[in-house]
C-alpha cells in the first residue's frame, strides 16, 4: 500500500510539472541575429526572428549554457541563420532574459520547418 501511495504521488507531481511548461511557437521564420555572451549568464546566447512572435515573445528567445540542450540548439540556430533556413522557435513565456529589457523568452525547443 505505502509504495502505491509513492507512486501515485510520483505520478502527480510529473503531472503537474508538465502542466506548468508554459511554451509558446513563434510561427515559422527566419534567425535574423544571433548573439552570444562569453561570460553574461555563463555564456546565454540570444537570437531574434525576422517575424517575431508579438505576445508573448516578442523580442526572441534565449540560451542558458548550463542547459542540457544547449550545444545541439546552438548548433541548429547557427546553421539555419547561416543558411536562412526556415524554423519555428518555442519558448518558455515565463522564463523571461534578465539581460535586456526586452521580453526574450527561454528556448524549449527549435526545429526547421
Amino acid at each position: 500500500m505505502r509504495l502505491l501511495v509513492v507512486l501515485l504521488a510520483g505520478l502527480l507531481s510529473m503531472s503537474a510539472n508538465a502542466v506548468n511548461m508554459n511554451y509558446v511557437g513563434s510561427g515559422v521564420s527566419t534567425i535574423k541575429i544571433l548573439h552570444s555572451y562569453s561570460e553574461y549568464g555563463g555564456g546565454d546566447v540570444y537570437f531574434t526572428l525576422t517575424e517575431p512572435e508579438t505576445t508573448a515573445c516578442p523580442n526572441g528567445y534565449w540560451l542558458r549554457k548550463t542547459d542540457p540542450g544547449f550545444e545541439a540548439n546552438l548548433s541548429m540556430a547557427i546553421a539555419a541563420y547561416h543558411a536562412k533556413s526556415s524554423i519555428e522557435a518555442y519558448g518558455l513565456s515565463d522564463e523571461i532574459w534578465s539581460g535586456s529589457n526586452g521580453k526574450y523568452c527561454r528556448l524549449y525547443a527549435i526545429s526547421y520547418r
